[in-house]
Order: structure tokens, then sequence, then C-alpha cells
């Protein structure tokens, strides 16, 4: 790809995994859980799971996951699966710099759904504050 300084490599195995089940060509969004290095490689774009930094030092939460939306990471999400109550927590959503939270917020909340089935919890719990709670709650509200 042009610009990249590393060669990348495409399963033909793997794209056909990524169709999508709604029937579109590709899935446009998904949460990203792999190896750090390579997400600041392909994306420019350094994250780190904090759950070993002091609490006063965190910057984007305890268990951290970045959000992939078409081939931008737009968010960050501070998640946990609180097993005893069948609910994925989402602590927090970060919306990254130049991002817009309308065009994010729901193929976020559609991918948290996903995470929460993958996981078998039954309930989301979406932060009530921040860049994309309003979207949120009016799409709740349909």
């Amino acid at each position: 790809m042009e610009g990249w300084k590393h060669a990348a490599y495409l399963d033909p195995a793997a794209a056909s995994r990524a169709l999508s089940r709604r029937g579109r060509c590709w899935r446009r969004s998904t949460l990203l859980v792999w190896e750090r290095d390579r997400t600041h490689r392909i994306f420019d774009f350094f994250y780190r799971i904090e759950i070993y930094t002091p609490i006063a030092k965190r910057k984007h939460g305890y268990y951290v996951l970045p959000f992939l939306l078409g081939d931008r990471l737009v968010a960050r999400v501070d998640l946990k699966a609180d097993r005893a109550n069948g609910r994925l927590l989402v602590h927090a959503a970060h919306l990254e710099e130049g991002g817009a939270a309308k065009e994010v917020a729901e193929p976020l909340r559609e991918e948290l759904r996903l995470m929460a089935d993958w996981l078998g919890l039954e309930g989301l719990s979406l932060p009530r504050a921040g860049p994309f709670a309003q979207a949120w709650r009016s799409e709740q509200r349909r």
C-alpha cells in the first residue's frame, strides 16, 4: 500500500471471513483486539490497555479497545464484562480527534452489541456522558 513502510498481506481466507452477516460486502467496523505494535504501524495510532497504569495516570480507562470504522480508528472504549449481571459495561467511550460523534455512535453501538453477544452477555450499559451519550439516548427512544 502506498505510503506504508512495512510489507502487509491479506490472506484470502481472512478476507472471506470478514463478510458481514447483514449482506454487506465488507464489515465497516470492528473493535480491535490485537497486537498494539501492529495498530501503531498500520494506523500510526498508539494505545495502551491501562490495566497496569495507576488510576491517577490512566488516560482512557482500565481495558481500552480501539474502534475501527471503515479505514480509520475513530474511537476508544473502556469495557468490562459484568458476568454476574449479564452485561457489557462501557465505562467510557472516547472520540478520536477529527471524528464526528453522530457518524460513529450507531456503528459503535452495533459493534458493542456484537461484543456483548460474543461474550454471552444479555445487556449493554452505555455511558450517560461523553461524546456519544446523546446520540445513544436518541437511538434508544426510537
